[in-house]
């Protein structure tokens, strides 16, 4: 790649649907499935209180941002909770992503118009 050619974004995958999509730079997986159109389970809507968005990383978390106090509080709380299943445990509406990354999440899928939970199409 030359200099006039723009980077690509990172892409994040995420098993077991398949669902792939790029993420801006200062994205949270969250937020740039949503803007690709996924549906991702959450109850707060991205605000890191519910935990439900949790993800395990399967591939490359150092292409992921530190965690911040609270997102790592929500880490140690969630891996208390599986213990040895838990592998690496990020929540998907925090972690910012910074190159391409593969998760595990059930419940992604496309999102649709008459569905408003979890970043479902207005």
């Amino acid at each position: 790649m030359d200099a006039s050619t723009p980077a690509q974004p990172p892409t994040v995958t995420v098993r077991p649907s398949g669902a792939r999509f790029p993420a801006g730079a200062g994205q949270a997986i969250m937020s740039a499935g949503v803007a690709a159109g996924y549906r991702w389970p959450t109850i707060c809507g991205g605000k890191g209180d519910c935990r439900v968005c949790f993800i395990e990383v399967l591939e490359n978390p150092e292409h992921l941002s530190e965690p911040e106090p609270a997102e790592a509080q929500a880490i140690r709380e969630i891996t208390n909770t599986l213990g040895r299943r838990a592998g690496q445990v990020r929540l998907a509406c925090q972690a910012v992503v910074h190159g391409d990354v593969v998760v595990h999440k059930r419940g992604v899928r496309p999102a649709t118009r008459n569905n408003t939970e979890g970043g479902d199409l207005p």
